[in-house]
């Protein structure tokens, strides 16, 4: 997991130099801001886990900036500074959905680290947790996908044979997805690799194209126009499966909106393939 990363809002000099002095023990990365304007640009920028605001600021003060960072995105800690602190104060801090306010006159390291370590800790757990969903999410997403594969493949080895018969590999499949195959397999035959089926070592974009293959013979129009909607809709579907195939892959996490796409996109199209068997 990264670094947190702090900024620290404040124009008077020496209080970022004694809040620096504080957290030096605290594995972050501080970033420093001296107005509000600047506050915001910096947030909007470098996307810190806690911002410790000061309450008076030039240009914009730190009530109007904690309210603006909230806006932009709830998930930023902030903790408003102030020299004169009062109930008003709190209510308006924790209204505005601010994380804690501290009094700075003076300064007290003990209370500024308790705060700090305890936003750090609450939002260390909500990264943990987040990511542990993440990769959960993108191991299932692997599952679905795999066993969707494995059916599209014997549910193209189905339909081909049906077609063109013995010769549905040399008919069907068009010519640089057999050579790329019949390399793959030459590979693993070399490296006393489990041999495959042919079909098993096309890539996932391979796919699309054996569906709308079209020389001496036309897969769309011969085979596949009668078991899905048309082109249009299998190609948007084929071409989106394949990017978050590729982002599952790399890995990258994928977002929830895709592991819903997936599972929609990936039923229908099973559902076509076995309604019309």
């Amino acid at each position: 997991m990264e670094k947190n990363k702090i900024l620290i809002v404040d124009d008077t000099p020496d209080n970022v130099k004694l809040l620096k002095t504080i957290l030096k023990n605290i594995d972050c990365d501080i970033i420093v801001a001296t107005d509000g304007e600047e506050a915001l640009n910096k947030t909007f920028e470098e996307q810190p886990d806690l911002v410790l605001l000061d309450y008076m600021l030039p240009k914009l003060d730190g009530m109007k900036v904690l309210e603006k960072i909230k806006e932009w995105n709830k998930d930023i800690a902030v903790v408003i500074i102030t020299a004169y602190g009062s109930e008003r104060l709190a209510v308006e801090t924790m209204r505005k959905g601010g994380e804690d306010y501290i009094i700075n006159k003076p300064l007290r390291k003990k209370e500024v680290l308790d705060v700090v370590n305890r936003i750090l800790d609450e939002i260390n757990l909500k990264k943990e947790s987040s990511l542990e969903k993440e990769e959960n999410r993108n191991l299932q997403a692997y599952r679905i996908l795999s066993r969707f594969e494995r059916k599209l493949r014997d549910f193209f080895v189905k339909t081909l044979k049906q077609e063109y018969g013995e010769n549905w590999w040399s008919i069907g499949i068009p010519k640089n997805i057999q050579t790329l195959c019949e390399e793959r397999r030459n590979e693993a035959i070399l490296r006393k690799k489990k041999v495959q089926p042919l079909l098993h070592y096309t890539d996932f974009s391979h796919y699309l194209s054996i569906i709308l293959y079209k020389n001496d013979v036309d897969n769309w129009k011969s085979i596949y126009e009668k078991y899905f909607i048309n082109i249009g809709w299998i190609k948007g579907r084929m071409i989106e499966l394949n990017e978050i195939r590729n982002d599952i892959t790399h890995p990258k996490p994928i977002t929830e909106m895709q592991y819903e796409k997936l599972k929609l996109y990936t039923g229908e199209i099973l559902e076509y393939m076995d309604r019309n068997v």
